[in-house]
């Protein structure tokens, strides 16, 4: 039994070896015939184009700094979601929602791809931020917040506040 199975094991490895050899050549920089490269977002999805598009509510109301839990000795910058309501739009263009916070050395943004399928609601999410706890040296801080329409066109300022963020204990 023992004799079978080791020539078994030299095929697989064999095997295996050229399965990784043969996906290498097709799709390395000679023969190029497979594309193995993930593709490409980011600047891609943005294009020209435009669109009518409205914040609803008001995304500073629940911005707020507050404890962290069960002893972690951290903060945390908690952001809320901003609710857009979108319509007509035209070619490729995107939503971009950034919230900077400069007295902590804070700027995120996050952006939303959009195209002529889309029409109503989009909620645009940032996660929470943490910042350890000698960080946060005041009551509060200010912030701005801001919801741009963005495409190769140029950009529209649909809504911009500053505000207030409490740091809650």
């Amino acid at each position: 039994m023992g004799d079978r199975s080791i020539p078994s094991v030299r095929r697989l490895q064999f095997g295996t070896a050229a399965v990784v050899l043969a996906v290498l050549l097709l799709s390395g920089p000679l023969v190029g015939i497979v594309d193995l490269t993930p593709e490409s977002r980011g600047a891609a999805e943005l294009g020209a184009g435009t669109a009518n598009a409205t914040v609803v509510g008001d995304p500073t109301a629940e911005l707020a700094i507050t404890s962290g839990r069960f002893g972690t000795n951290v903060s945390y910058l908690r952001i809320p979601p901003a609710s857009v309501d979108v319509d007509r739009v035209e070619q490729r263009p995107r939503l971009l929602y950034v919230v900077r916070v400069p007295q902590l050395d804070f700027e995120r943004s996050v952006t939303h791809p959009l195209d002529e399928s889309v029409d109503g609601r989009v909620t645009l999410r940032m996660d929470d931020r943490a910042f350890p706890n000698r960080v946060i040296r005041t009551d509060s801080y200010r912030a701005t917040v801001i919801v741009r329409v963005q495409s190769f066109d140029g950009t529209r300022t649909i809504y911009r506040r500053n505000a207030t963020v409490p740091v809650r204990r």
